[in-house]
């Protein structure tokens, strides 16, 4: 079971988005199958590729955000349910918290998650940045994957527990003027758990996302951003993720993009990085 956690200390980048787009691709596509097709202007091109509807991967979605976007973009119940606090705090087991929706997996996101930061403190942290550890590792024989959704808080519990129990770190970023500031953020944190906790934590990629290549500004922007990634042995994902009204209105409608809009922009762009994404977890 790989364990990625999307994060990034700026909010409107599009975690939820891709957490939302990797737990729900994987659950129904392989996208390694090199068919091209048309966009939506009607132009055919070799960049794309359309994904088989075979069953070879099995995702699980935390949503680790009090916000709960993940989980209402997933059409969970968020209202009575449990959440990790619940899990952690011993109210519940995590195979009674999972919540079998029509787009995968979850384990649903609330305002109960608040209450972590209280829970421990002192001598007892380090207990509380394991506990989801633990829990996750008791589920490891019926997932491929899990997915981690987080607030923009670096600095925090939820974002410090899911660092230690992640193998590798996926971050959504759009290019402009506040992207380096946000990396130094990350690379700070990242450092710190390495040297306290999780050594083997690594950065899988970074991924463009509401990206124009064409704009001067994101071109200067993006590669400051390959220059970083080489300088942290990391990669910029050679997929990025253009912006459409289509990812809004399949949250809104708690489905799918690639049910939603299969031939959108960003449903062609989540596809092609779910296949570097995998290629990536060879590493």
């Amino acid at each position: 079971m790989r364990t990625t956690t999307i994060i990034n200390g700026k909010g409107g980048v599009g975690k939820t988005t891709t957490a939302h787009a990797l737990a729900t691709g994987l659950n129904r596509t392989v996208v390694s199958d090199g068919k091209t097709y048309r966009d939506e202007k009607g132009n055919e091109s070799k960049r794309y590729v359309r994904g088989e509807n075979i069953n070879r991967y099995k995702t699980l979605a935390v949503d680790y955000d009090p916000q709960g976007n993940l989980s209402f973009a997933f059409g969970a119940d968020t209202i009575n349910s449990p959440t990790m606090y619940h899990i952690i705090n011993g109210d519940i087991s995590i195979q009674d918290a999972i919540q079998h929706t029509p787009q995968g997996d979850i384990i649903v996101g609330n305002a109960s998650l608040t209450k972590i930061e209280a829970m421990f403190s002192g001598d007892d942290i380090f207990e509380g940045l394991d506990k989801l550890k633990s829990q996750l590792q008791s589920v490891a024989d019926q997932y491929t994957h899990v997915f981690i959704d987080n607030q923009p808080l670096i600095g925090g519990m939820l974002t410090r527990q899911s660092l230690i129990v992640a193998d590798d770190l996926v971050v959504p970023m759009v290019a402009d003027m506040f992207t380096i500031q946000g990396l130094a953020r990350l690379e700070r944190a990242l450092e710190s758990m390495q040297k306290m906790y999780n050594r083997d934590l690594y950065i899988a990629g970074l991924l463009l996302t509401k990206h124009n290549p064409r704009t001067v500004f994101g071109t200067s922007v993006g590669q400051a951003i390959e220059q970083w990634a080489s300088e942290h042995e990391t990669i910029v994902y050679e997929s990025f993720v253009r912006e459409s009204v289509a990812v809004k209105e399949a949250q809104a409608k708690k489905q799918s993009l690639f049910d939603y809009a299969p031939n959108s922009n960003p449903s062609i762009d989540y596809l092609l990085f779910i296949h570097e994404y995998l290629k990536r977890g060879e590493k």
